[in-house]
């Protein structure tokens, strides 16, 4: 296990040597699911407004359904890669200027949190 370190750097939260959490399924999934539910959904309302039964054209609704997905993974992508860059540009100024951002002293509960009696 390592040992606790006694400063926070602010640098490290942004660096891109640090390890990377894994990203749960809900959150790998949500986008395309997401879309594609809207895609489907759009043509229902679609048909409904037409005067249509709701499930008629069922191509139209596997189509629609299936470009959500595809929108919602490249959405996904999008997001990443904009996170990615937005976290490049912080860590870049971060180190760029040191004195800005100065190494955090670690304390613990007992140091920050006053005494406290409840009074009646």
């Amino acid at each position: 296990m390592e040992e606790e370190k006694l400063e926070i750097n602010p640098a490290d939260y942004f660096s891109p040597t640090a390890p990377i959490p894994a990203r749960g399924t809900f959150r790998d999934y949500y986008y395309p699911v997401v879309c594609g539910g809207i895609g489907f959904v759009g043509v229902l309302f679609m048909n409904f407004f037409a005067r249509k039964p709701v499930f008629s054209g069922i191509q139209q609704h596997m189509i629609a359904g299936s470009l959500g997905v595809v929108t919602g993974f490249t959405l996904d992508r999008w997001m990443d890669r904009r996170a990615a860059h937005r976290d490049a540009v912080l860590y870049n100024y971060i180190v760029s200027h040191p004195e800005d951002f100065p190494p955090i002293q670690r304390k613990k509960f007992t140091e920050v949190l006053e005494s406290w009696v409840p009074i009646r």
